[in-house]
C-alpha cells in the first residue's frame, strides 16, 4: 500500500502487487487488473501487507484441487485425503474451516479414517495458524516446512526472460513438447520413474492441466506440470535429468507452461 503525491497536490493511495521497481518508478497491479505508475519521489508512505491467515488457508483449497487425491471425504470443512501413500499433500488433511466437531473429535475422527487406509494420521497447516499451534501444543511433530511462492505471471514470465507477447524467444526450444496427459516418457523421468500406478491418477486427475517434456535422443530429459483451478496455476513436478542440468531446460520447461497458462 502506497500513499504518494497526486499532481493536484493532494494524496492518494494505491494498493496491490508491487510488479517492479525500476528507474524510479514503482508498477504496482491492482486486484482488478490494472496497472499503477508511482513515482518514488513522489511516495510520502509505504507499508508491504502480508497475505492475511485466510488467504493462505483458500490458497491452500485451490492448491488440493490442482494435486487431486482419488479417496477423499469432507469433516465438516477439513478435507480428507488419500492416495496410497503417494506424497504428502495428496494424503494428508487440509483444514479449510470448521471440521463440525471439537478438536479432540476431529483428531480422532481423522485418525480413524487414516488408520483404516493404513495410513499415518498428517495434516496440512499454514504455519502460525491456530491449528498449528494446536498440533504443536499437543506434541505433534511438524515435517519440513513446504514455501508456497506466489506471484503473477507475467512477472514469472519476465524473471525467465519471456516477458511479453512477441518477445518470446528466450527459454523456449523447439524441443519443449506440451500434452494434456503424462505421458509415458515424461513418467519415465518423474521421481526416477519410479512412481506407484495411483501417481497417474494424481498427476492427471486436475480439470485444467499441461505437461511439458524436452525429449532426449530415448527418454525425456526435463519435465514440468501444471494445473489451473479457479485464477491460479500451480507448477509441480519440475525435474531435470541429472545429466542434462545446468542448460537452462527447467527454465524452458517453466516458460512454456506458464505461457499455456496465459492463453487458458
Amino acid at each position: 500500500t502506497v500513499r504518494h503525491r497526486l499532481v493536484n497536490g493532494m494524496l492518494g493511495d494505491v494498493v496491490g502487487t508491487l510488479e517492479s521497481w525500476d528507474a524510479g518508478v514503482l508498477a504496482i497491479r491492482h486486484r482488478d487488473g490494472h496497472l499503477v505508475r508511482v513515482a518514488a519521489s513522489d511516495i510520502v508512505v509505504s507499508k508491504v501487507i502480508g497475505p492475511s491467515l485466510r488467504a493462505a488457508i483458500e490458497l491452500e483449497g485451490i492448491s488440493a484441487r490442482g494435486w487431486p487425491a482419488p479417496d477423499s471425504e469432507w469433516l465438516g470443512r477439513w478435507w480428507l485425503r488419500a492416495a496410497g501413500g503417494f506424497t504428502a499433500r495428496a494424503n494428508s488433511v487440509r483444514p479449510l474451516g470448521d471440521p463440525g466437531l471439537d478438536i479432540d473429535a476431529a483428531l480422532a475422527a481423522v485418525s480413524r479414517w487414516y488408520a483404516a487406509r493404513g495410513l499415518p494420521t498428517q495434516v496440512q497447516v499454514v504455519v502460525g495458524g491456530s491449528l498449528d499451534i494446536e498440533l504443536r501444543r499437543r506434541g505433534w511433530t511438524s515435517h519440513p516446512e513446504v514455501a508456497v511462492c506466489v506471484g503473477t505471471v507475467e512477472r514469472a514470465l519476465g524473471r525467465l526472460g519471456g516477458h511479453r507477447p512477441g518477445n518470446e524467444s528466450a527459454a523456449e526450444p523447439a524441443g519443449v513438447e506440451l500434452t494434456g496427459v503424462a505421458s509415458s516418457a515424461w513418467l519415465g523421468l518423474f521421481r526416477g520413474g519410479d512412481a506407484p500406478p495411483v501417481a497417474a491418477e494424481v498427476l492427471n486427475g486436475s480439470s485444467r492441466s499441461a505437461f511439458a517434456a524436452i525429449l532426449g535422443d530415448t527418454e525425456a530429459i526435463a519435465i514440468g506440470r501444471a494445473a489451473i483451478e479457479d485464477a491460479w496455476v500451480g507448477l509441480t513436478a519440475i525435474e531435470v535429468a541429472a545429466t542434462a542440468r545446468r542448460r537452462g531446460h527447467a527454465k524452458s520447461v517453466m516458460a512454456t507452461l506458464l505461457r499455456w497458462a496465459r492463453e487458458q
